[in-house]
């Protein structure tokens, strides 16, 4: 029998391949801290530092380039929160191949029946408005023929 080999691994490489209990969590807040972020600069960018975050041109690179800086974290941001949510889109994906849809027919006639419940009772509300309205109004005449 032939003994599993195990790799070790060491450094940063550790670090990196363990999981942690709540780094989807992290992952999820950072992205969308790095979103906002993006979003904030493209907007003071844009409206001259009225609102949003302007970046300080005296700033390394960044300052030359702000709008490439906000698209690039925006991209980053949107990346990371594909990553965070994709544990929970997986299973999904395979439970959508397993559905039993339904029937072009089926699928029509309970399109048809819903359009016609909304349409009845549109009716109706528009009847009962109407009525409602008419009633307050006789109310009001009623009240001013009467004495006090």
């Amino acid at each position: 029998m032939a003994a599993k080999e195990t790799k070790k691994t060491t450094g940063a490489l550790a670090v990196f391949t363990k999981e942690y209990k709540y780094e989807g969590l992290i992952l999820l807040f950072l992205s969308i801290i790095a979103i906002v972020l993006g979003a904030m600069v493209l907007i003071g960018e844009s409206t001259s530092g009225e609102s949003g975050l302007t970046i300080n041109r005296n700033v390394f690179l960044i300052g030359d380039y702000p709008k490439a800086f906000a698209w690039i974290l925006i991209i980053l941001g949107v990346m990371s929160l594909i990553l965070a949510a994709w544990p929970y889109i997986k299973p999904s994906i395979s439970e959508l191949k397993r559905v039993s849809w339904a029937s072009r027919g089926t699928l029509i006639q309970n399109t048809a029946t819903v359009f016609a419940f909304v349409l009845i009772m549109a009716l109706f509300f528009l009847l009962s408005d109407y009525l409602l309205g008419f009633l307050m109004k006789f109310f009001d005449w009623l009240a001013g023929k009467m004495p006090l």
